[in-house]
């Protein structure tokens, strides 16, 4: 019994392990030719958000966060590598414990607004837009609470975090 045990043990760290992370899914697809890849640094996110047109609240959000990854595939739904990727996503998500912050769908189209909280307020944002065509991954990260993450996905600026009502 205490030999069966110590097996499923082991399994169970070796599974975690091979657990792949959103960092290994970008860098598995980055360099692939069927993907387009961008990725805007720390430099760049500071010198967006010292530029105007931004409200003083929304600077202070978008200076916390570091970078901006896109992943996008241009492939059919029911295109093998579509299928694949999908299923690779989904174990990225589940293994990440990230939590879904807003989901829509419309004629076809969804996007998905994921989350994930580590440490002292290290946070990852995971953007997923899917058409019959085309899956884009828009991966932010920062230093920030689930707060002001959370003040920063309002789709058009009509809910304030504060106080959920909206603006007239």
């Amino acid at each position: 019994m205490k030999r069966t045990m110590f097996l499923v043990a082991v399994l169970f760290m070796v599974a975690a392990s091979q657990a792949q992370t959103l960092q290994s899914l970008f860098e598995k697809y980055s360099e692939d030719e069927r993907f387009e890849y961008v990725s805007v640094g720390n430099g760049m996110m500071n010198m967006a958000s010292s530029m105007g047109g931004m409200a003083k609240s929304e600077k202070g959000a978008k200076s916390k966060m570091k970078s901006t990854k896109i992943l996008t595939l241009k492939a059919t739904s029911d295109s093998q590598i579509m299928k694949s990727f999908e299923k690779e996503l989904s174990q990225v998500l589940e293994a990440g414990k990230f939590e879904t912050a807003v989901e829509t769908r419309d004629k076809g189209e969804s996007v998905h607004i994921y989350f994930h909280i580590s440490g002292k307020d290290n946070i990852d944002q995971l953007i997923v837009a899917k058409t019959k065509n085309e899956l884009s991954l828009i991966w932010n990260s920062g230093k920030m609470t689930k707060e002001e993450l959370m003040g920063g996905t309002s789709c058009n600026g009509d809910v304030t975090a504060e106080d959920g009502k909206e603006n007239s």
